[in-house]
């Protein structure tokens, strides 16, 4: 079946819906007007001249309006299919009214909904995956021990206490992410020395990763007005996460410097680095900063997502930057206040 052309509206330059119909009634005026007066000049019937008259005015608002209601109509649809889940629809509009914009603003809204369904549709896959292999492992552990298949031996109770660890630290990060990304969930502010907090991760970091080289440097006034406990995440994850891609024996330094109203964060590591391709998906759920996707490089992928919804918080940015030679630097810039 041929589709047939969308006709042009005449008043589609007119940027104002409220200029566009009242050069409408205008017209129906001027055109009602001028019939009358042609009609008493050839001597109509005076019952002919109002129907003539109307006819015309009729006409000629039919052909000015013709497109202004379809963008309503075609919204109205749009609505419908996205209150039953299809995001995939646009309304298509020459027009720059307020009519217009509206459309406009209403694709714009049914895209970031698609967006947000893809991801939420990929989160719980990715969840569903990450919290299936450990309990799966677990439970088969259990079915081998009671099936006495295996001996309670220390090895096994390890593995499933290894297994148990791992499971019981993806769902604090799901509840933290979760928790985060709470429409109500505002940070609890505070002055907070982020020189003495760097140090005090530095040394938790040294202490669950021995021989890990962590070297801190610290410039300029570091206080500002954050969440304690949230930076503390903050800087832990971003240290965690250097720790993990770091080749063995390699520094991870912590540079911090403030200015009294910026206060900027770099933890720089020599491992392979990111490439620049992959980097805007670093702070995505569930992927890996090594770029392998999902589960690769020996975490869950949820502690850049985490970092980043804190720096969202605090007002500041985070991005990833190449560390000449080789490796990765995470830059955060907070504000003091």
């Amino acid at each position: 079946m041929k589709a047939h052309p969308r006709r042009r509206s005449p008043l589609v330059a007119v940027t104002s819906i409220k200029t566009k119909w009242s050069l409408v009634i205008v017209a129906a005026v001027a055109v009602t007007a001028a019939t009358s007066q042609l009609g008493f000049a050839l001597g109509w019937p005076v019952w002919i001249r109002p129907i003539v008259a109307g006819s015309l005015a009729l006409i000629a608002v039919q052909f000015l309006a013709r497109g202004m209601t379809s963008p309503l109509r075609a919204m109205n649809q749009q609505a419908q299919r996205i209150a039953e889940g299809d995001f995939g629809k646009r309304v298509h509009t020459e027009s720059s009214d307020e009519i217009g914009q509206l459309a406009a603003s209403l694709n714009d809204m049914a895209a970031q909904l698609a967006e947000v369904d893809r991801q939420q549709k990929e989160f719980i896959a990715n969840a569903s995956h990450e919290l299936r292999t450990p309990v799966a492992a677990i439970q088969n552990q259990l079915e081998n021990l009671v099936d006495r298949v295996t001996d309670p031996s220390p090895e096994v109770m390890e593995r499933m206490l290894q297994q148990a660890e791992h499971l019981s630290g993806l769902v604090r990060q799901l509840l933290d992410l979760s928790r985060l990304e709470a429409a109500t969930f505002m940070p609890h502010r505070e002055l907070v020395a982020s020189g003495v907090l760097l140090k005090q991760v530095a040394h938790e970091a040294q202490m669950l990763h021995p021989g890990a080289q962590v070297q801190l440097n610290l410039d300029g006034p570091l206080g500002l007005s954050a969440d304690e406990k949230m930076l503390h995440q903050l800087f832990s994850n971003l240290v965690a996460n250097a720790l993990r891609f770091a080749p063995l024996g390699s520094p991870v330094v912590i540079e911090a410097r403030g200015d009294g109203e910026t206060l900027t964060i770099r933890v720089a590591d020599e491992g392979s680095g990111i490439p620049p391709e992959l980097r805007s998906r670093v702070f995505e759920r569930f992927w890996q900063a090594d770029g392998t996707g999902p589960t690769g490089g020996g975490g869950a992928g949820l502690g850049l997502a985490i970092c980043k919804r804190i720096v969202e918080l605090h007002h500041g940015t985070i991005s990833v930057h190449s560390n000449h030679p080789a490796g990765t630097i995470i830059q955060v810039q907070l504000p003091a206040s």
